[in-house]
């Protein structure tokens, strides 16, 4: 191979990567179905999607095909929450979802395969492997208060660290103003 041909080569794969890289869709989202995989007849089931980066639009679908978009109305919101119920047995199937963010589509997140039962489902802590079920928002909340409360006894102490050292910097320039401080009389 000649020295102008392996350029033209590294060339052409370079253009072939700028190019393919510019048409590449954004990372797949994850989907979990709250509260697991198996939902009995009559009971809802809520899909849980999340994307790596702020979207516009999500979409879940069953078998590829739309069920339902839902527009983002807050910045920096990278998850959304479809609910479906009561179930029964045509709700059975694959799920998975995608996102939109500007013009551009993501990959479709991994399927879900969800189980209608007749039955009652009771669930243990066996879950499907690979697959967790949401946190309701509840925990949110109560997590969140956690965090807030830790937050705020991180700048309390903070603030008295600031406080004391800005209290011993005065005492120690006020030294120098009153009479027999360090520069006086030595």
């Amino acid at each position: 191979m000649s020295l102008h041909s392996a350029t033209v080569l590294a060339l052409v794969l370079c253009l072939g990567w700028t190019i393919n890289t510019q048409h590449e869709s954004l990372p797949s989202p994850s989907i979990l179905a709250d509260p697991g995989l198996e939902i009995s007849q009559g009971h809802s089931v809520k899909f849980v999607c999340t994307s790596p980066v702020e979207y516009n639009t999500f979409r879940l679908e069953k078998r590829s095909i739309k069920i339902v978009d839902m527009k983002n109305d807050l910045p920096s919101k990278k998850q959304a929450i479809f609910q479906l119920g009561p179930v029964n047995e045509d709700t059975a199937g694959s799920y998975h979802c995608l996102y939109k963010k500007g013009s551009m589509w993501s990959q479709r997140s991994e399927t879900l395969e969800l189980k209608v039962t007749s039955e009652d489902v009771t669930h243990t802590s066996d879950p499907v492997p690979g697959v967790t079920s949401a946190p309701t928002l509840q925990s949110y909340k109560v997590w969140n208060g956690i965090r807030m409360a830790l937050a705020g006894v991180v700048f309390l102490v903070l603030g008295a660290i600031i406080g004391e050292a800005w209290y011993n910097q005065q005492k120690y320039m006020d030294s120098f103003r009153t009479p027999g401080g360090y520069n006086q009389g030595d």
